[in-house]
């Protein structure tokens, strides 16, 4: 009898570890932002809150549900993740300041390469005379240039604006393995 339950129980931790291998990454979504910032406004609508941060680039709906009792008041730091549509981010995370995850979206996946979406990264420094911002992207750990030549004049940027230890969001595509050709920068 003893031997017939040791033999299920070393089945079930088989099966339970073959399941643990098969396990899948969540995969790259191109439309993915996570941004860090300051929040200036705060609108309930419904069961959920309009947020406006600090630098501006969208509007972030945070379902209410995601604050619980902690709250969220002008002034918080935050690191609010989503899917990105138009001029607004669907946010299914959010991260105080203090927390883990503030300083990582553990759903963000680096942009693969040949691949766009928006790369989030922490700047280490920032070359004004040959218009890139050198990163250190989230996922990876790996130091990339960032080349802000093709920005789309619709979205203001300053790169006087930026200084190492900054994190940012760089909407933007592969033009080599290490350098990424920006279009819009999230700060």
């Amino acid at each position: 009898m003893s031997n017939r339950r040791s033999l299920v129980l070393m089945c079930a931790a088989i099966l339970l570890l073959s399941a643990a291998a098969f396990a899948v990454e969540p995969v790259y979504n191109s439309d993915r932002i996570s941004v860090q910032g300051r929040v200036t406004s705060i609108i309930q609508q419904g069961d959920q809150y309009q947020v406006t941060l600090n630098h501006g680039g969208y509007l972030y709906y945070v379902p209410i549900s995601m604050v619980g009792s902690r709250g969220l008041r002008v002034g918080d730091s935050v690191r609010l993740g989503g899917l990105a549509n138009g001029g607004s981010v669907n946010a299914d995370m959010i991260a105080y300041r203090g927390d883990p995850t503030f300083m990582r979206d553990p759903a963000y996946r680096g942009v693969p390469f040949g691949q766009s979406g928006w790369m989030t990264a922490t700047v280490l420094s920032t070359n004004r005379h040959y218009h890139y911002v050198t990163v250190v992207d989230d996922a990876t750990g790996l130091t990339y240039k960032v080349d802000v030549r093709n920005l789309d004049s619709r979205y203001p940027f300053n790169m006087r604006d930026l200084h190492a230890g900054d994190h940012v969001s760089v909407l933007g595509s592969w033009e080599n393995r290490d350098t990424f050709d920006a279009r819009r920068i999230v700060y």
